[in-house]
């Protein structure tokens, strides 16, 4: 597979981990400490630390919501809101779906209905696209934003699902952005 690199602005995202020892971390106690002595205001309780690190240690031991996610980023804004990550995956496709539309892919893994889809300017793809989707589970729903984009074979998605629309509203541009900084080799 063609390799890719994500370049978030790192006062945005925050890099999850996706398994330890990760850079200078030995474990995810360590880095969750970390983020939260970060991230907290200097003047923060430590009652706020800690729910920074708890939210932190959850986001990074949990299972990704598909299979093959391959790079994870905490949208920082959402830090002591509900959590927004964006999971970022990269497949190489067989000749049989290199021709395929890319909206074909929109719903790949996750079904749900489709509520927009627009072209996709500026990114490092021959063609991209970004959707929106309402995911029905059970009674509830949630949102998901998907930013598609291909090269030669190589699919890249970037999903972020949400169980409340408005923060997919109020991440909208950082989303972008965050796709916009995909580089493929």
């Amino acid at each position: 597979m063609s390799g890719f690199r994500v370049r978030p602005d790192q006062e945005v995202w925050l890099t999850l981990p996706g398994g330890f020892p990760w850079n200078d971390f030995t474990d995810d106690l360590t880095w969750a400490a970390e983020v939260a002595q970060d991230r907290a205001a200097q003047d923060a309780p430590v009652a706020v630390r800690t729910a920074i690190a708890e939210n932190a240690l959850a986001l990074v031991r949990a299972d990704p919501p598909l299979p093959g996610v391959q790079e994870r980023f905490w949208w920082l804004p959402s830090i002591g809101r509900a959590a927004v990550v964006a999971h970022v995956t990269a497949v190489e496709l067989d000749d049989s779906l290199r021709a395929e539309p890319l909206e074909s892919f929109a719903q790949v893994g996750v079904g749900g209905l489709v509520q927009t889809i627009r072209a996709v300017e500026g990114s490092a793809f021959d063609e991209a696209i970004d959707c929106m989707l309402v995911i029905p589970l059970g009674e509830e729903s949630i949102a998901l934003r998907r930013q598609i984009g291909r090269r030669v074979g190589t699919l890249v998605l970037l999903d972020v699902f949400v169980e409340d629309g408005l923060a997919l509203y109020d991440a909208e541009q950082d989303v972008s952005a965050l796709f916009a900084s995909v580089q493929l080799r």
